[in-house]
């Protein structure tokens, strides 16, 4: 599937060029700029957008090629050609649904890496390293242990930048919007407000919202295990109407 999307990439990129798909997704329901943002980067020029929008041309073209050949193979059947014609139609918006959920999960990945980090954090500023220099050891860590999520990743960025003379609050600043996440807004805001100060009274901003991220943390563990219970449901009824219809069978036989 991937080769044949970027087989007809030139052909649906400019397809797309014409359309001025990517600018109309990203201002409408799906903000389609914004995630790439939050999967990809900086973005300035919508190179990932743009991609993403010709593939959205490329998967429809291929479903409505698929439904006249299913249509042709089927003696000209017009139920099938028009219900593969309706498959076709469904696929942008499946893709895009998938994009969403994507991003959705890099986010909460995010919020429940965060608490971590500033465990670390407070650890180190506590000890008298500066924030840069707690910020930079955190990331080194990750990249020497290859453990971590798209936090973690984010962080290396960030250390990266930082070693390249990069101004500590614009540094920050990309991070945040590369998360895209409320918890980190207010981590960026946080450190920015206090890290000048130093200190005790920077030590205690962090401790506090480091117990408000754990709050949400568990908050949102919660919610992922209801969700996990309540997606067991379904298959659980089915096994227990097999169980049934197993243990059934013997006494209806032997009634008949």
């Amino acid at each position: 599937m991937e080769r044949l999307l970027r087989v007809l990439e030139p052909l649906s990129g400019q397809i797309a060029e014409r359309t001025r798909l990517a600018e109309r997704l990203s201002s409408g329901r799906w903000n389609l700029y914004r995630s790439m943002i939050a999967l990809h980067g900086d973005d300035p020029e919508m190179r990932h957008s743009k991609t993403y929008a010709a593939d959205l041309v490329s998967a429809t073209m291929l479903g409505v090629v698929g439904s006249v050949a299913l249509g042709a193979a089927s003696g000209g059947d017009s139920a099938a050609l028009g219900a593969g014609l309706a498959f076709a139609s469904l696929v942008p918006f499946a893709m895009l649904s998938r994009l969403e959920r994507r991003v959705a999960a890099k986010r909460r990945k995010i919020v429940m890496e965060l608490p971590e980090l500033l465990n670390k954090l407070t650890l180190l500023v506590n000890a008298g390293e500066t924030v840069q220099g707690a910020i930079v050891r955190c990331a080194d860590g990750y990249a020497s242990s290859g453990t971590g999520g798209p936090l973690a990743d984010e962080l290396i960025m960030l250390a990266n930048r930082l070693r390249n003379n990069e101004s500590f609050p614009i540094a920050l600043e990309r991070l945040n919007k590369r998360c895209g996440v409320a918890e980190v807004a207010v981590f960026s805001t946080t450190v920015l407000m206090n890290y000048r100060r130093g200190g005790e009274t920077f030590v205690l901003s962090l401790r506090s919202l480091n117990r408000d991220m754990w709050e949400k943390r568990k908050a949102m563990t919660r919610i992922l295990g209801e969700e996990a219970s309540s997606k067991l449901i379904f298959p659980m009824l089915l096994i227990l109407l097999a169980v049934m219809a197993i243990v059934a069978a013997p006494a209806v036989m032997l009634m008949e």
